[in-house]
């Protein structure tokens, strides 16, 4: 069974993919799949061709951040072309698998949904994530962070397609429970 764990920016999906990992299970991170295409010449080409962000060979992220999270259609440009990318090797991964597959996917959209039997949305205060993308991501600034939240699925349609949501506002210790509580309803 494939299952995404999905929520906003700074809302500890990476927390509760660590969690799951750490109980054993099997995860999967978009995020670090994405950054391993970021490294093909294929896809490096692709955003030069339509992005023109590319700086000897290397695709120049912040420069590319701005651009598509200042305008919605050069963002859906760029999932058009990384997210085809990215789940191929979801697939992939999970095709090699008869267990379950949490997936970590941070740039959700409803044209995904169909692709997991469970969905999980990590749910966290407006604030909290701010607090949490600030401490981690020091050189992003308030505004940089709210046109990221705004260009993200809205929060309210991510819970109401989700199977499981899990508050994620506490300490890690928390968090912890609830995953494991979550997990043994997960069959």
């Amino acid at each position: 069974m494939k299952i995404a764990i999905i929520g906003g920016i700074g809302s500890g999906k990476s927390a509760v993919v660590h969690t799951i990992s750490g109980l054993g299970y099997i995860v999967c991170d978009c995020d670090a799949i994405y950054k391993e295409i970021c490294t093909t010449k294929e896809y490096i080409d692709k955003i030069d061709k339509y992005f023109d962000v590319v700086k000897d060979g290397i695709i120049d992220k912040k420069a590319l951040s701005e651009i598509v999270f200042s305008d919605k259609e050069k963002l859906a440009l760029l999932n058009s072309i990384a997210h085809p990318l990215v789940f191929d090797r979801v697939d992939k991964l999970s095709q090699k698998s008869k267990d379950n597959i949490f997936i970590e996917v941070s740039a959700f959209d409803m044209s995904m949904k169909d692709r997991f039997d469970k969905i999980i949305f990590v749910d966290c205060s407006h604030n909290k994530r701010v607090e949490r993308i600030l401490e981690r991501n020091p050189s992003l600034n308030k505004d940089m962070i709210e046109k990221i939240m705004s260009s993200q699925l809205d929060i309210e349609k991510m819970k109401s397609i989700s199977d499981y949501v899990i508050v994620n506002d506490g300490d890690m210790e928390e968090l912890r429970k609830k995953v494991k509580a979550m997990l043994k309803d997960i069959k």
